[in-house]
């Protein structure tokens, strides 16, 4: 039987009698963030030999190892949910998932990279905080582990950031100020189209799997990470982002039938990201199949 509650919610582990709402609900987001982690991480790959200094490259290199390490975590989840490994991609190539529109789009940049990463870690962090409140426990203990390791990527970022702003030229400062205004409505989008008034019609509200409003967590991602990027020197610029007297952040609504077209694959990356998978899974097929020992 379930062990402990949620907010109400019944909490459940694998072996336990869970509705199918709970179970089908659980493998989607941990094959989603499975996907994402997985894929996402060509972004930072491709960065690689091109990172200024040994030691960037290394610290490059242990968050590039977390990240697959972090995508395993979950696809374990997923795949004790009855989800193989295999079919996330299969599922990604075929179609029927996404990737969050950040993945769609490669840094330019060293400065960009920096930037990006600092917004991107910080909002993944305030995510998996609300998710990991979630009532199936195996998922919540992944994300535990996976916001632990995030908060270290977060200060690699922030560090990349502070250094360039403290010690950069004029030109690296203002390639930080961009991919800050470039960035910020790309995270926005992460997090979510409005949800606050609909959240309680949410299946996945409803059983406890989504404890918090996509709106919520914008918010609680807005207080932290906007006096951070005023602190390094970069400027906010109220028609971006402002913060009413009330204390809730206002920006402009993204145009979520452009986003929608861009998640369709539709971005300057996704073509590449596509094609990454695709080759992976034909060039190593033998190789899978001998570990599974299929002729």
């Amino acid at each position: 039987m379930p062990t402990a509650t949620v907010a109400g919610h019944r909490t459940y582990e694998l072996w336990d009698p869970m509705p199918d709402d709970v179970r089908e609900g659980a493998r989607r987001f941990a094959g989603v963030q499975a996907l994402n982690e997985l894929v996402g991480v060509l972004q930072y790959v491709e960065w690689l030999d091109r990172a200024p200094s040994h030691t960037r490259r290394q610290m490059l290199m242990a968050k590039i190892q977390d990240e697959v390490g972090h995508g395993h975590a979950v696809a374990r989840v997923a795949e004790d949910l009855g989800m193989p490994r295999e079919q996330i991609f299969l599922d990604y190539l075929e179609g029927r998932t996404k990737l969050h529109n950040i993945f769609h789009f490669s840094f330019a940049t060293w400065e960009e990279l920096g930037t990006g990463l600092l917004l991107t870690n910080s909002a993944a962090i305030c995510q998996f905080q609300s998710l990991a409140k979630g009532v199936y426990l195996p998922y919540a203990r992944a994300l535990r582990k996976v916001e632990r390791e995030e908060s270290f990527h977060y200060q690699h970022a922030l560090d990349l950031t502070h250094e360039i702003m403290t010690h950069g030229d004029a030109e690296q400062r203002r390639r930080v100020q961009e991919a800050f205004e470039l960035w910020l409505p790309r995270i926005l989008v992460y997090l979510g189209p409005p949800d606050t008034d609909t959240l309680h019609a949410n299946r996945m509200w409803q059983v406890g799997l989504k404890p918090d409003s996509n709106d919520a967590v914008r918010q609680t991602w807005l207080n932290k990470i906007i006096p951070v990027f005023r602190k390094l020197g970069v400027q906010v610029d109220p028609a971006l982002v402002r913060q009413a007297p009330s204390g809730e952040w206002e920006f402009a609504m993204p145009d979520w039938a452009e986003v929608k077209k861009l998640i369709a694959n539709g971005g300057p990356s996704s073509q590449r990201r596509l094609d990454w998978v695709r080759d992976s899974l034909d060039r190593n097929a033998r190789y899978r199949r001998a570990l599974k020992g299929v002729a």
